[in-house]
């Protein structure tokens, strides 16, 4: 079934209408071609983090894991000539730090899952379209600043946070600035309508003028 969003959601950005922040998503074109693997349970939620990403990297797809009888091929997610990682933080995932990325062939193919951990962890195990492909994970650094929903612990990042990571070890620095900014856009006015923050500590774009008329 079609995806169906609430009517007081913009169909651009997913938040309230008058919270609208689709002039705000940069387009940020790399070589990195990223594919999310997004659980069907993650489909339906307006604070998914993915599709933001997907929204602000032109070189991006979303395919949808998790429904009976759906199975991965290689050609999914594999493109000839690039070389794939899957962004998965398992036991033996090598850290993408600057000595290890030097070691690697670009243009990448970053594969990404998408769910909440126990789903991400059958998947990544049970799909043999993702057989072969190097686990990576991205280095330990600042802590999370997604705050829509409760993370399993203090290291934990949302999926955009991770991509964003990534493609800032992977390909550029800015481009994971500019992915980070957007996100903080969505969580500060996503907290601010929730009651949750004061619009004077929603630094990062502010809250639109009419959304106080309008809440």
């Amino acid at each position: 079934m079609p995806r169906v969003l609430a009517a007081h959601r913009c169909p651009g950005c997913e938040i309230r209408r008058n919270l609208c922040f689709c002039n705000l998503i940069p387009q940020i074109p790399l070589q990195t071609r990223v594919v999310v693997l997004m659980h069907t349970s993650e489909e339906v939620l307006p604070s998914n983090t993915a599709r933001l990403a997907a929204k602000a990297l032109p070189n991006s797809e979303i395919r949808i894991n998790g429904r009976v009888g759906d199975r991965l091929s290689v050609e999914d997610v594999i493109e000839p000539g690039r070389t794939s990682l899957l962004l998965y933080p398992s036991a033996f995932a090598a850290e993408l730090t600057a000595d290890y990325v030097a070691t690697l062939r670009g243009p990448f193919n970053l594969i990404v899952p998408d769910g909440k951990w126990r789903q991400t962890q059958k998947f990544t195990r049970r799909e043999s379209a993702l057989l072969g492909i190097p686990h990576v994970k991205v280095t330990v650094g600042a802590p999370s600043e997604y705050r829509l929903r409760s993370q399993p612990n203090d290291r934990s990042l949302c999926t955009l946070e991770a991509i964003a990571r990534a493609l800032g070890a992977l390909e550029s620095r800015e481009a994971q600035s500019r992915l980070e900014a957007i996100l903080r856009v969505m969580v500060e006015r996503t907290l601010w309508c929730r009651g949750q923050l004061p619009a004077n500590q929603c630094t990062e774009a502010g809250i639109p003028h009419d959304a106080f008329y309008n809440r």
